[in-house]
């Protein structure tokens, strides 16, 4: 994937973020990728499919969650990678009184057939960073009652 300078920027932002980064298929040419964001009782998620077709959203957890097809949300952002990125990194923590409750079924576009998983390359964060999103949103004003 060929990557605007702006859409890279944002996604250096998701790592630095804490997100997990899964890499769908060869590394030369993925077929999509998935960062994913665990909370207590939620998962923060994007997978991004190409320039024209991103989809980010939180997905409640029940138990186990498979990333690669989360079967409900409580807010789903679909479009371009740019603003869907820019919408995942401005979504307000999860104990925000104004953050996001009402499940739906999830969009399909958040659905990795098991087919287009593999090869898959895994990023994890570097240690210290994984609480980095929670700590970024707690501490900004989104989170204070």
């Amino acid at each position: 994937m060929d990557l605007p300078p702006e859409v890279e920027r944002l996604l250096l932002d998701v790592v630095a973020d804490g997100f997990t980064v899964y890499c769908c298929g060869p590394k030369s040419y993925p077929l999509a990728l998935v960062a994913a964001y665990e909370w207590p009782g939620w998962v923060d998620l994007v997978t991004i499919r190409g320039l024209d077709l991103a989809t980010a959203a939180r997905v409640p957890k029940h138990g186990p969650l498979d990333v690669f097809a989360p079967p409900t949300v409580v807010w789903a952002y679909q479009g371009r990678a740019e603003p869907t990125l820019r919408a995942l990194l401005g979504l307000v923590h999860p104990d925000h009184p104004e953050a996001p409750r009402s499940e739906h079924p999830a969009p399909p576009s958040l659905l990795i057939p098991r087919s287009e998983q593999r090869p898959m390359s895994i990023r994890l964060p570097p240690p210290g960073q994984t609480a980095a999103r929670a700590a970024r949103l707690a501490a900004s004003a989104a989170c204070r009652p």
